[in-house]
């Protein structure tokens, strides 16, 4: 019964996209079609026309590597290799459209051939039961945990305030966030085939709202702690702490880091579906079974959370939230990189640590350095604000 109900709601979810999704594809087909495809362009390349050609490496990607389904045949198999791949995408991209020399361009093929080449694809095919199931449960594991840490941080909070009867408007904002997901997901479905940039220029300001909320909130949290500590608040004093404006902020930061993952996780089901052709059973026990995941994390941190002191639990949910922001800003701008909406300055030798956000590029880390820099001047102003109130009777 639990089965056909999660099985019913995932095809309406991801169903409704069938007429439009493209059919189970033979990756390794499409990528050597990729691969000649580029060749051709860079064999023809010349630096006098280079926005005719940053053009065309923009269509490789979007029309080739993410339009054909490579990016979810990578994605799944190798999470890093497809972020190493787009990367090396936007550097050959940018080369292009800045009039480098041939020789130049040429070499940024080379390199991102060779990541292209050797990239792991899955293929279901002839998937097993159980190997769809993987797949089906890491692409809503994947997309969901960062999600609900924030949301379990900030139900927590909201409980340990003294505020819990305003914890249903965490789950108004994200029911919000899922509807608006899925209609997202449908106007991005027909946007796609003819601006593929949408999709990464939609991922890449969404991010860059929920870092900004991300970091407004954790100052704002790390600032309670400080009343903690300096004005010996109580905690049936705790709920005066949950003004209209600050509510407002934590809802938005429901809504906005659930949003920013849901219409990419339907449209990572919609392709799965269309790849793994009437496993339907399949897909939806691994969505269940990430669920089931999801809710166990949920709890683990809800009862961390309530043996925690209010001291140590908000430095922590502070903490949390404003690494969480750090990392958001840095694949936000991979997205905006990727869209053509913010240059990619290369860091030759420079680390990727894509599990942090942390990628080659001077406007990367720039990004994250103002995450990191503005919260804690925000702070410095904040706590020499408090330290100049009068202090609690």
């Amino acid at each position: 019964m639990t089965i056909n109900l999660i099985r019913g709601w995932v095809l309406v979810l991801c169903g409704a996209f069938a007429s439009t999704a493209q059919a189970a594809n033979d990756y390794q087909v499409v990528m050597q079609q990729l691969l000649a495809r580029g060749d051709l362009v860079t064999e023809a390349y010349d630096p006098a026309q280079a926005i005719k050609f940053g053009n065309e490496y923009s269509q490789l990607y979007f029309g080739g590597f993410e339009g054909e389904g490579l990016e979810f045949a990578v994605g799944q198999a190798d999470q890093d290799t497809m972020l190493q791949i787009e990367l090396n995408f936007t550097r050959l991209i940018n080369s292009a459209v800045k009039g480098h020399s041939k020789d130049v361009v040429a070499q940024r093929w080379l390199e991102l051939r060779g990541l292209l080449v050797e990239a792991p694809m899955i293929s279901n095919e002839n998937a097993s039961f159980w190997e769809i199931v993987v797949q089906s449960l890491l692409i809503l594991l994947r997309e969901g945990v960062e999600a609900l840490l924030v949301i379990a941080a900030l139900i927590a909070y909201l409980r340990k305030a003294g505020a819990a009867d305003k914890v249903v408007y965490i789950w108004a904002g994200t029911g919000a966030a899922l509807v608006a997901s899925v209609i997202t997901a449908w106007v991005l479905q027909g946007l796609i085939a003819n601006s593929g940039a949408a999709r990464e220029i939609l991922e890449g300001m969404t991010m860059i709202v929920a870092a900004v909320l991300l970091s407004y909130v954790s100052v704002w949290l790390f600032a309670r702690r400080e009343m903690q500590q300096w004005q010996g608040f109580i905690s049936d004093k705790m709920g005066d702490a949950v003004s209209s404006g600050s509510l407002w902020a934590i809802v938005s930061v429901a809504f906005f880091a659930v949003y920013r993952e849901g219409a990419e996780t339907i449209l990572f089901y919609q392709a799965l579906i269309s790849d793994a052709e009437g496993a339907y059973d399949a897909i939806a026990s691994g969505f269940g079974l990430a669920l089931i995941g999801l809710l166990v994390i949920y709890v683990m941190i809800f009862q961390l959370s309530v043996r925690l002191p209010l001291k140590q639990f908000f430095t922590g949910t502070a903490g949390l939230l404003f690494a969480l922001s750090i990392i958001f800003a840095g694949k936000a701008t991979l997205e905006l990189q990727v869209s053509g909406w913010m240059s990619n300055t290369w860091l030759e030798g420079f680390p990727t640590i894509s599990w942090l956000g942390v990628f080659p590029s001077i406007e990367s880390l720039l990004t994250q350095g103002l995450m990191i820099v503005l919260p804690i001047i925000g702070w410095l102003i904040t706590r020499k604000k408090i330290a100049v109130q009068p202090t609690a009777a």
